[in-house]
């Protein structure tokens, strides 16, 4: 509110005049109002403390019933107001009247309820005059409705944009003066928005908001504005920025440096490559050596093409000038596209060593590993390292994962590359043999023992690496002799008397968390901490999707020399590869590109192929659910619950539709789907790899 429509207190105040005192009479009292036609006033005690108010009425009624003191009839009075306090700011309460004090609270004056009303109502009265002022001169339509949907107040504006005047439209119905009924919603709900809406070629803009009193909903009022001029700039603004957007794209796109200049050689426009040829120097305008060919091109109005060697590199450039031509002829920019032939040589000499590295590398040995993935390189950089000292390593990872393969390239890569390399697998070796075959024995160790005795896997890596695969299946009681071998590098054999120094290299892998053996008494933990002494963690080929193209193609030229059938895969057939979670790992795609190579009777391997082989889809047949053989029923159900949730989630992607096709809650899926162990990674909303981790 301005300062025209302020009231202080002290403008309508009366001032003070006389006061009168608590222990005055009341014949007293009356002589003073009539003294000085007074209505009010303040009571005082000796001190001039202000202890009440006393009004004309009150020391008639006093009078009347007999009483004789001031104190009798006086009321207690309200804290004093202050001459700046504003008249609407004020909350008066009950009295008749109010002390009103100055800065330094010494009473000045009154001010009685009377005098507050009708100050209030001046300025309230002031008030409506600006607003109505407001209302008229807004550019915005203003239109407001009761809460039976009547029009109660429309300004010019909104006249104009509806066609109709404030006579016509004040009591209508609201649908009946304008189409657009959101006004009546904002009523029924008492929830305000904002909308932007279409009336014949005219758009338009509005806000809603409820007319609320006392918590109820009486009315709404809407605010709207034709935006139709302002949307077709906005739509021509995008179309302009659009196009620059993709001018810059392909300016940026391009290996050429890229500059548009004017006649006097000032770059308005460049992108990165220019500057990069220019050592980044982010000039203003072109060299001398360049303004030449700016001018030929613009004064013949046609592109022209020099060879130019940069003065700052020494490297030789083809540099083209295309003038840009008005639609008055004129030609006043030129584009300058300048083109380094020494990277392009430098790229033609990369390609052929390229090209002679591929033609080595497919005469290589299948000693090399495969990989792209940054998880896999930092895997393969840390074995590198690991093979240049000979320490124990602990290689962990989920089955298939290609710990044997790596292993055999930790090998290759240390210096006891031409030593024997021994692998064993712990777990295919009886419990009952496991000793023998680890540390050998002596002749006649035991019945049927060679007559000569026989080396143990220990002995023959001698002098080499020994790689112990599945090491969580060494029994407890072996596990102790395995740990003295790691800690003394010396073996017994069965039946001998005397051990024996060795010199090996062990690498130990396993698909099983050895910690939690540990936890559980399965696992010793000093044997533990002896083989962590390096660990390496070989990623699941699902973090490493990344390597499936490089992995199909490797193995597709293997199995196509092998079966002499060459299959080509479709961007489909490797994106389907890609996005399958692969529980097996490298060795299940290995399995399934010698499947797909086996039973493929078409070339091509697309995406409804590899989905067919992978079990993606199910298999059409008569039933949905075969029986292969009798197991319990609890075990069957759980069985088909498993298999269908896996199905569903490859085929919807995400929880909430593989809910929908299995006809249950999308809650109820996720329970269902962690009771039976199956995961999901990343993609949209809630992830769309599933697969078991059983």
């Amino acid at each position: 509110m301005g300062e025209e429509m302020a009231m202080m207190v002290g403008d309508i105040m009366v001032k003070t005049k006389a006061v009168i005192f608590e222990s005055d009479s009341l014949d007293e009292a009356a002589r003073t109002f009539v003294e000085y036609g007074l209505d009010g006033m303040v009571v005082c005690r000796c001190s001039e403390e202000i202890v009440g108010v006393v009004a004309v009425k009150d020391v008639l009624f006093g009078l009347a019933q007999g009483k004789t003191t001031v104190r009798e009839v006086m009321r207690p009075s309200l804290p004093p107001l202050s001459i700046h306090d504003r008249v609407e700011a004020i909350e008066f309460g009950g009295g008749p009247l109010r002390p009103v004090v100055d800065e330094s609270g010494r009473l000045v004056g009154v001010l009685t309820k009377e005098q507050h009303l009708t100050a209030y109502a001046k300025v309230a009265q002031l008030r409506l005059k600006h607003l109505d002022a407001i209302f008229n001169a807004a550019h915005n339509g203003i239109l407001s409705i009761d809460a039976k949907g009547r029009i109660t107040s429309i300004n010019p504006p909104a006249e104009k944009m509806a066609r109709t005047t404030k006579e016509e439209a004040i009591g209508k119905f609201l649908t009946d003066v304008v189409i657009p009924s959101g006004l009546l919603e904002v009523v029924r709900t008492g929830k305000g928005h904002t909308e932007k809406y279409r009336v014949g070629k005219r758009v338009y803009i509005t806000n809603r908001s409820p007319i609320i009193d006392e918590g109820k909903v009486v009315g709404a009022v809407g605010v709207f504005q034709d935006i139709s001029e302002i949307e077709f700039i906005s739509n021509e603004l995008e179309t302009v920025k659009r196009i620059v957007n993709e001018l810059q794209t392909v300016m940026e796109a391009s290996s050429d440096g890229i500059a548009i200049t004017d006649r006097s050689g000032m770059i308005t426009r460049r992108n990165k490559k220019w500057d990069a040829l220019f050592l980044g120097t982010e000039q203003e305008r072109v060299t001398a050596s360049l303004d030449r060919v700016v001018r030929q091109a613009l004064d013949g109005r046609q592109p022209c093409s020099m060879l130019h060697q940069g003065t700052e590199t020494g490297n030789i450039w083809i540099v083209s000038a295309v003038p840009i031509i008005e639609e008055d002829g004129r030609a006043e920019r030129v584009v300058l596209y300048v083109k380094d032939m020494t990277e392009m040589e430098q790229l033609r000499s990369e390609l052929e060593e390229t090209k002679r590295l591929l033609h080595m590398l497919d005469r290589q040995e299948e000693d090399h590993l495969i990989y792209r993935a940054p998880a896999m390189a930092h895997v393969v950089n840390i074995a590198r390292q690991a093979a240049a000292v000979d320490v124990t390593l602990l290689l962990t990872g989920e089955s298939g994962t290609g710990k044997e393969e790596l292993a055999n390239y930790i090998w290759k890569q240390s210096a006891r590359r031409a030593r024997p390399f021994v692998k064993v697998n712990c777990g295919a070796i009886p419990e009952t043999l496991m000793e023998s075959e680890l540390f050998g024995y002596e002749p006649g160790a035991f019945t049927g023992a060679a007559k000569k005795g026989k080396k143990g896997y220990f002995e023959q890596a001698d002098g080499g690496t020994i790689f112990l695969d599945e090491i969580s299946e060494i029994p407890l009681h072996l596990q102790v002799k395995l740990l003295r071998v790691l800690q003394s590098m010396e073996i017994m054999r069965l039946g001998a008397e005397a051990p024996k120094r060795i010199d090996v290299r062990v690498i130990a892998a396993t698909n099983k968390p050895l910690e939690e053996l540990v936890a559980a008494g399965r696992f010793r933990a000093d044997l533990f901490y002896r083989l962590n002494v390096m660990p390496i963690a070989i990623p699941p080929l699902r973090d490493r999707k990344e390597d499936i193209p490089l992995l199909v193609d490797h193995y597709r030229k293997r199995f196509a020399e092998k079966y002499q059938k060459p299959l080509v895969f479709t961007d489909g057939a490797l994106a389907a590869m890609m996005d399958y979670h692969w529980p097996g790992n490298v060795r299940e795609l290995v399995n399934a590109v010698e499947r797909m190579f086996v039973t493929a009777v078409s070339p091509v391997i697309d995406e409804h192929q590899v989905a067919k082989w992978l079990h993606l889809e199910p298999e059409p047949a008569a039933s949905p659910v075969a029986v292969g053989e009798i197991i319990p029923l609890k075990q069957a159900t759980a069985e088909v619950e498993r298999q269908l949730i896996i199905k569903a989630l490859h085929k919807a992607k995400t929880y909430r539709r593989a809910a929908k096709l299995l006809g249950v809650d999308a809650s109820t899926l996720v329970r269902k789907a962690q009771k039976y162990g199956i995961q999901s990674w990343g993609g949209e909303e809630d992830g769309f790899h599933a697969a078991s981790r059983d």
